[in-house]
C-alpha cells in the first residue's frame, strides 16, 4: 500500500524517532514538492531525522495540474496540505494529514485518510510497537499539538488507559 503524506505526520513521527514505523507499514512514501520546502526549513532535534528519510524512505513527487474538484476543495489549505491532497487524489492513495482543514477537505474528495496517531495505532495493531499512549504524550511533550479528546479516543481504540 502507498500513502502520500502531509508535512505536520512526519514531523510528529520524527520527534519520537518513529518514522522508520512508514517503511514497515507502507510500500512507499511520497510527498509533494511543498512539504519538501516545508520539511527543508525545519530545525530542532527533530531535523536530522528528517533529513535521514528524506534520503531512504519518502519520494518527493512533482503534483501535476490539479483537477477542478481539488481547486475547489483545497482553496483555503496552505500550500502543502493542498498540493498534498492533490498527490493522494491524483494517485488514487492514502492521504497521512493532521490538520482539520485537509482532513475535510480530503474527505470531500473522497480520499481516505489517517494522521499520525492512526499511524501508531496502525504500528501496535501490526505488533511494531507496544504502546501508542505514551508516544503520543511525548509527541504532545515535544510540541506537537494534539488535543485530548484524540488521545482518549485512542487510548480507548488501543485499550490502553490514559
Amino acid at each position: 500500500m502507498n500513502i502520500v503524506t502531509n508535512t505536520g505526520p512526519l514531523i510528529a513521527l520524527a520527534k519520537i524517532n518513529q518514522l522508520a514505523l512508514l517503511s514497515k507499514l507502507f510500500a512507499s512514501v511520497s510527498i509533494p514538492p511543498a512539504v519538501h520546502r516545508e520539511l527543508l526549513a525545519k530545525s530542532g532535534p527533530e531535523a536530522d531525522r528528517l533529513d535521514d528519510a528524506l534520503h531512504q524512505i519518502i519520494n518527493v513527487t512533482a503534483v501535476p495540474d490539479f483537477p477542478a474538484e481539488v481547486l475547489v476543495a483545497t482553496d483555503s489549505l496552505g500550500a502543502g496540505e493542498k498540493q498534498a491532497v492533490a498527490l493522494a487524489y491524483i494517485e488514487k492513495t492514502i492521504l497521512v494529514i493532521d490538520e482539520r482543514l485537509g482532513r475535510t477537505a480530503a474527505r470531500q474528495l473522497g480520499l481516505t485518510v489517517t494522521g499520525s496517531t492512526g499511524i501508531l495505532i496502525t504500528a501496535k495493531q501490526r505488533g511494531l510497537i507496544p504502546h501508542v499512549i505514551p508516544l503520543l504524550h511525548d509527541i504532545r511533550r515535544y510540541g506537537y499539538w494534539l488535543s485530548d479528546e484524540l488521545i482518549a479516543t485512542a487510548a480507548k481504540l488501543t485499550g490502553e488507559t490514559e
